[in-house]
């Protein structure tokens, strides 16, 4: 064989080892109506394995610095850079990305988002991906994601919290922190009471550190810490607050969003669980911590015992604008997701509700009401907000659902 033959046949192989590689879909992943145009799929089943939890990441440099003042496609680079090095710092990356929440300033920014994803993911890897509107923790930024992925190697039952060291944030803040594979447990959204934004947020800490204890858990346990918040310029202030409710522990990654209730905070947390001495017969156990009323429509916690987890999209109307009939288009695309997971309604296990206006919040109460077994329903945050990133679009549903054996 001639040395250009033997040349081009070690490109050839080289090139095609890469576009396997690039492609390759990773074991124990199944991406659900998955979308080149976007870079997303509708939804996304994950074995159980250990999981990388980011913080919110913006579109900043190592010393904190606003990257692309004004220019939404450097902004929106220079997160998912920021966004990579957070997941590979806990041995995760866009190869193992199961999903991504992004936060935008203007509904008009989603295309340039969604084309910026089908570059980064133009493999078989899509995320579930669920947008929101929103002022955000930096004042001139226009765009902030955090994602979750599944870990390369993951040891022990602990949770580990990380740095990334190119990334800017306090000293004792964390980028990224692995949930073990596992029971793992989501809090709903619960508010203290104060006279100013720093008071409830210390309040709400302590009430979420006594459902911890509730649970046989404690602060060392919590993977992440989701803040809705009016104003979002107390944001700094606020993490700063919650940093001190962990001493000297490293603090949990943080995730900002904007909300339109006259309550200043409302707080929900993802903590890993404690193996149980017997395996339970139940994939989702819904519980009820003493002292509070239980609700039909969304439970005070759901904990995972077993079972494969699915991340859905966040589902707003397909074609429709009116309250009831977004409502009844998402419920369909819910119910249609679930059927080809293997799930169903009653493995619903943790629901984020962004709704835009008092009609659509009154419509989603009775369609809860009608959908969800009372004794069994969601753990749930529900937050107005300012939009859904879609024109005309009122709520959108972000789902995690368990896959029964």
């Amino acid at each position: 064989m001639k040395h250009s033959d033997v040349a081009m046949a070690i490109v050839f192989i080289v090139a095609t080892a890469v576009a396997d590689a690039r492609s390759a879909e990773p074991k124990g992943l199944r991406f659900l109506e998955p979308s080149k145009d976007t870079g997303s799929s509708q939804a996304v089943i994950v074995d159980p394995v250990a999981l990388a939890h980011t913080a919110q990441v913006l579109p900043l440099d190592a010393q904190g610095q606003l990257v692309g003042k004004e220019d939404p496609a450097a902004q929106i680079d220079r997160v998912l850079d920021n966004l990579s090095a957070a997941l590979k710092e806990a041995r995760s990356g866009f190869d193992r990305a199961v999903k991504i929440n992004v936060y935008v300033r203007r509904a008009e920014l989603v295309p340039a988002v969604q084309k910026a994803m089908a570059r980064r993911f133009a493999g078989d890897v899509k995320p579930a991906v669920a947008f929101v509107e929103g002022m955000l923790p930096h004042v001139e930024a226009l765009v902030a994601m955090d994602a979750v992925g599944t870990v390369e190697k993951a040891d022990g039952d602990d949770v580990k919290r990380l740095r990334a060291p190119s990334l800017p944030g306090q000293r004792h803040g964390s980028h990224v922190a692995i949930l073990p594979a596992g029971p793992h447990v989501y809090v709903s959204g619960q508010a203290g009471k104060g006279d100013d934004v720093l008071k409830a947020t210390r309040q709400t800490m302590e009430e979420l550190r006594a459902t911890l204890k509730h649970l046989a858990l404690d602060e060392a346990r919590i993977v992440q810490l989701k803040a809705f918040l009016n104003p979002m310029s107390a944001a700094g202030e606020v993490e700063k607050e919650i940093a001190k409710s962990f001493g000297d522990q490293p603090v949990p990654p943080i995730v900002f969003v904007e909300w339109k209730y006259e309550l200043p905070i409302e707080i929900e947390l993802i903590a890993a669980g404690r193996p149980p001495k017997e395996k339970p017969g139940e994939p989702i156990e819904f519980l009820t911590p003493p002292g509070v009323e239980p609700s039909p429509v969304y439970s005070r916690v759901a904990r995972i015992n077993h079972g494969k987890i699915v991340y859905v999209s966040g589902l707003v109307g397909k074609t429709a604008n009116k309250a009831d009939a977004q409502l009844t288009e998402i419920y369909a695309s819910l119910n249609q997701l679930l059927a080809k997971a293997g799930s169903d309604s009653k493995h619903l296990v943790k629901a984020t509700y962004y709704v835009v206006d008092e009609e659509v919040t009154a419509r989603l109460q009775d369609v809860r009401l009608k959908t969800y077994d009372p004794r069994r329903p969601p753990a749930a945050s529900k937050a107005k907000v300012p939009g859904v990133g879609f024109e005309g679009k009122t709520v959108s549903v972000d789902m995690i659902v368990v896959v029964p054996r």
